[in-house]
């Protein structure tokens, strides 16, 4: 059963983060290196690379090309990490290519940990479904990361950078860049999205060094259309008034990081249609960013856990909501820059219900209301997690309010299933 086959992949035995590629190359050749067999568009950055990967698969699937999609982490499912043509992987496939890992794994003296192991199973299912292209997003680093172990990538795409991870990548965002710079190969295109100066400094010079040809998505070439919470139109240089269903002015941007990536592949011969990407584009779905889950109140569920996701949001909610107050619920782990993320919020803030996301590196829902009490905010914390939390928001909230869940992606499900959504 496919219940077993996670369990072992989530064992306590090897759950953290061990950054380095020895592992995870002995691994992928005692498996065969199943990842020679495919190419892929390898992306990394600290927000915003499941939305455009998700837009780049959407697209490429609409063009007819066998395409695989490989994110972190899931929303509802372990299945959802690895789709190809937007189909999770099906327990069967699930839990006999784990068993080959499996075999493989617990035969090394240094086990792989569990983002390794995951890995290893997208590569052996995504060479055994035949993918004509992988779209493969990183788990958190770059260069160290276990999905690096790919050779060259027809484009690596770098999403924008902030602070995030610090513990691993390093405690500027210029140390951070050079981390995710690591998926940049030698005479290979890179993509990169608007970044912060220090970051772009640091993309450029890594690009220079290996001779790999540079390009910065062109937001002058964006122009934003009419939205509403039902979705929202724009034209990115000659293709006018396409249309998208994530909302949010990043979404966009993503979109137009998306479209530029394509343009990278048509030039190396791969064929995407005005109507594939047209097609792509308001097809794609990714649940958990900015997302209108509930009409009366509005409730808005949103997984940004870092300030550049915090700003991003609070523009949004300005933008949607114009003169509302929000009523937050938050839960948030322990490990995040917790002023820079509240800080953004505080002016739209009617008031704030906390909960205790399900995780050990969890910040506890009564330490987490503490420091909007030193804010001057109202708030109140909530036991039970976010499900609980959530009901006593749209109580208050009441039926014309605004609700906004945030802070975690790791909670964004029991969110979801409390207002009875399920993929």
């Amino acid at each position: 059963m496919s219940n077993t086959s996670i369990a072992y992949l989530n064992s306590y035995s090897w759950l953290g983060s061990r950054l380095g590629l020895d592992r995870i190359r002995e691994l992928m050749n005692r498996l065969g290196n199943p990842q020679v067999r495919l190419r892929f568009v390898h992306l990394a950055g600290t927000n915003g690379k499941g939305s455009t990967a998700c837009f780049l698969a959407s697209v490429l699937q609409a063009a007819g090309y066998r395409t695989g999609l490989y994110t972190s982490p899931y929303i509802h499912t372990f299945h959802e990490r690895m789709q190809v043509d937007g189909v999770p992987i099906p327990d069967d496939a699930l839990t006999h290519i784990v068993d080959r890992v499996r075999l493989c794994a617990d035969a090394m003296d240094d086990h792989p940990t569990t983002f390794e192991l995951v890995t290893a199973v997208a590569f052996c299912w995504f060479s055994e479904a035949e993918c004509d292209i992988v779209v493969l997003e990183t788990g958190m680093g770059g260069g160290l990361d276990a999905t690096n172990v790919i050779a060259a990538p027809e484009v690596a795409v770098i999403t924008p950078i902030d602070m995030d991870h610090m513990e691993y990548l390093g405690d500027t965002v210029a140390k951070i860049a050079q981390a995710k710079a690591g998926i940049i190969k030698p005479e290979r295109p890179v993509v990169s999205a608007r970044q912060r100066p220090e970051a772009a400094a640091v993309l450029a010079e890594a690009a220079s060094e290996l001779d790999a040809p540079l390009r910065v998505v062109d937001l002058s070439r964006l122009s934003p259309g009419a939205f509403s919470l039902a979705g929202q139109r724009f034209s990115f240089g000659d293709l006018a008034d396409l249309s998208i269903r994530l909302l949010g002015r990043y979404q966009m941007e993503n979109a137009a990081l998306a479209l530029t990536v394509l343009e990278v592949l048509g030039a190396q011969g791969y064929t995407v249609s005005e109507q594939a990407i047209r097609q792509g584009l308001a097809a794609a779905n990714w649940p958990g960013r900015f997302e209108l889950c509930a009409a009366s109140p509005a409730v808005i569920v949103d997984g940004g856990h870092n300030a550049q996701g915090a700003l991003a949001l609070a523009d949004n909610l300005a933008r949607y909501f114009p003169g509302q107050k929000v009523t937050f619920v938050m839960g948030i782990l322990a490990d995040k820059e917790l002023d820079a993320i509240i800080s953004p919020i505080l002016p739209l803030m009617k008031r704030v219900y906390t909960f205790t996301p399900d995780s050990e590196r969890a910040m506890d829902a009564a330490d987490l209301a503490r420091h909007f009490v030193e804010r001057g905010a109202s708030v109140e914390a909530v036991e039970g997690g976010a499900g609980p939390a959530l009901a006593r928001a749209m109580d208050a909230a009441g039926a014309d309010g605004v609700v906004c869940y945030f802070g975690s992606l790791y909670s964004v499900h029991e969110a979801r299933e409390a207002l009875g959504l399920w993929s």
